[in-house]
Formats: structure tokens, sequence, C-alpha cells
């Protein structure tokens, strides 16, 4: 309705029946019936003057609001910190800037693609399932991360929530996106520095073996293992032979060289089973599931000839090293953990005693060959 005009139009009525009474009353005389006919409709518009214009009044404050309220909506909208877009047939019919922003596209490129233009060809399998998902009505998660595309080649991490909206009977799509790229980044580096600390905490820093604490958390439960499986568990103790004379003569940083040259020749020599690690100083540990104390004396020589025929180059210099062996196997030699390294640390100071270069088995075994001819430096 034209409210303006139809105000317009009454108090034009108005008017005129006034007219028609003052014009009756000087023609006739008192002609109070049509006076009082005039009075009861005059007030009758007058009414639905009042009615009419505060209609009016209340209909420009209600435009007025909507419009306020549509010019905060977009404000919000364009200046949210994440990406809003409807999605109709397959095509952008909405997106604020700050979406256009993340893909790196002006609005009016960006109508033109469709929503899998924007996602790396590994992912569109996954964002198409959650867009059927949507579309049907289906239970299940309404949000996911994906691999945004932008315009300039770059990907980024997306994290959508997606959901369907009935408008005017038509389904659309209406997603909220945000760009978590910083996010998923300080995650990564989070979890490499607590891999990182968890390297530093069972790992030796000069040679990267694992380290006594490791073998600590480690050896109890193989020796439980091999107790319920019936099987043996051979360790094998090492030390450098005169070890302070390669630091005395080549300093500490030639020993440290030669510690990490056998921390390498134990790993190239170990099983996936194994456990190799630097038990303190120039001293190494090797456990070894499943292995007998005869095929553990094999092992032995074959790292006790390797480290002898391959001296450690350091500055140009080439350090002879040899080393001793000490070898236990359980359960023969000790029923847990501290006893059998004790008696692998006996073997290995009887290997020293007896010359050095040598491998030996632990009290009440015999000696290998190889200790028994391994030539000590001294």
């Amino acid at each position: 309705m034209d409210w303006p005009a139809e105000v317009t139009r009454l108090n034009k009525i108005i008017r005129v029946l006034m007219d028609r009474a003052e014009r009756s009353t000087s023609v006739q005389g008192s002609d109070f019936s049509l006076f009082q006919t005039a009075i009861m409709l005059e007030e009758q518009v007058r009414q639905r003057t009042v009615e009419l214009e505060a209609a009016l009044r209340e209909n420009e404050r209600t435009n007025r609001s909507l419009r306020e309220s549509e010019a905060r909506f977009r404000a919000v909208v364009n200046q949210s910190l994440v990406g809003i877009v409807i999605i109709e047939d397959q095509q952008f019919s909405y997106t604020n800037a700050r979406f256009n922003e993340i893909f790196g596209y002006e609005d009016d490129e960006i109508r033109a693609l469709g929503p899998l233009d924007l996602v790396v060809e590994s992912d569109r399998p996954l964002v198409t399932e959650h867009f059927r998902r949507r579309l049907n009505g289906e239970a299940g998660p309404v949000d996911y991360v994906f691999h945004g595309l932008r315009k300039d080649g770059a990907v980024r991490d997306i994290e959508s929530h997606c959901r369907g909206m009935d408008i005017g009977g038509k389904l659309l799509l209406v997603s909220v996106v945000m760009d978590i790229s910083e996010r998923k980044r300080a995650e990564r580096e989070v979890q490499a520095l607590q891999q990182e600390l968890r390297e530093q905490s069972t790992h030796d820093a000069l040679t990267g073996l694992y380290n006594r604490r490791y073998l600590q958390d480690t050896l109890g439960r193989e020796l439980l293992e091999a107790k319920r499986e019936g099987r043996p568990v051979s360790v094998i103790l090492a030390d450098l032979d005169h070890f302070k004379a390669v630091n005395d003569r080549h300093g500490h940083l030639g020993g440290d060289e030669a510690l990490r040259v056998f921390g390498a020749l134990l790993k190239r020599h170990a099983r996936g089973s194994d456990i190799y690690c630097r038990y303190g100083g120039e001293e190494f540990l090797l456990v070894l599931p499943g292995m007998t104390a005869e095929i553990a004396v094999e092992r032995a020589e074959q790292l006790r000839v390797a480290i002898a025929s391959a001296p450690v180059n350091h500055g140009g210099s080439l350090i002879s090293v040899t080393a001793s062996f000490g070898i236990a196997t359980f359960p023969r030699d000790g029923r847990n953990g501290d006893e059998l390294i004790a008696a692998a640390d006996r073997a290995l100071y009887a290997a020293k005693a007896a010359g050095r270069n040598r491998v030996n088995v632990s009290v009440g075994a015999t000696t290998s060959p190889a200790g028994q001819h391994g030539a000590g430096p001294g």
C-alpha cells in the first residue's frame, strides 16, 4: 500500500465533509443531524489517519532497521576472520572477502570457479564425499581439513565447517573455512621438538645409539618375553682398549671420533631386533634377543676384527683402535638385567686382563677361539 497517498486522500475527505457541513448550516440554518454526521466521519477519518501515520512511521523504521541490519551483516561478514561461502549447484553463489583472500582471487574471478577448483587433486574425493553427505542429510562430522589450492599455486591447510541449508525449497551448502596453515606448521614444529626431546632422552648425543636409560626401560621387558617363550637372550659388553691413551695423543675430538666410528660399526652389524647402546664412557652394550652364547661369540668376533682392521681417520691422522668383548647369556648367566650385565662385565674384565683385543664369555663357559687368539696391543 502507498501509505502517504492514502493519508493525503483521507485528509481531503475530511476537508470536503467539513465544507459541506458549513454550507448546509449557512443555507438551512441549524441542520444538527448533518453536522453530527460530519463530526463522526471526521473523527473516524482522523483516527484512521493516526493509525496509518503510525503504521507508516513503523514501516519506515522497519525498513531502516532492515537496511541497517543488512549493512551490519555485510560489514561483519566481509570483515570476518573466517571465510564464508554459499555453494549452489556446485558453484559459488556467495563468498565473503576473507574467503577470496584465502585463495587469492578477486570476487568476479572466484564466481567463475567451482569448489573443487580450490582443492588439490588428491583431496577432491574427500571434499566431494563431505558435500554428498551434507546434501543428503547424512549424519557424520561437519568439519574436516583438506589441502586448498591458491590462485598462485600455493597449497594451504584449510579447515571447513559445512552444513546443508534449505532456502526457498532449495538445498544449499553453507561453509565456514579457515586457513590453519600456520597452526599446522606450529603443530609440526611442536611434534618435531617433542620427537627430538624423546630422541635426546633415549639416545646418546655423540654416537646416536640408545643410552643407558633406554636400556633400563627395555632390557627387563626383553627378558620377561624370553622367559615366557623359553628362548635365550645374549648380551655383549664392549670396551675400547687404551681409550685414555687415544684421548691423550689425539685429544678429546679424536676420542669422540673413535667412539662415533665404533657406534656406527655396531649399527651396521645389528639385526632389526637387536638393541645397541652406549653404556657409558667407552663402553657399549648389545642385547641380542633369541641368540645363544655360541652365536653371540661369533658376532663379537666379527666386531673385534672389523674395528681392528679399520683405523679411525681424524684430521688426516689414522687412529688405531681395538676393543675387548665380554658375553653373557640369559638365563644361564643371570635371571635379570643387572645379573646379566654384571656377568658380561666380568667376562670383559677377563678379556682385558688376558691382553685386550679379545672376546670372552662369562664364567662357566668356554672362552671363544677369537678370544684365545686375538692379538692385544699391549
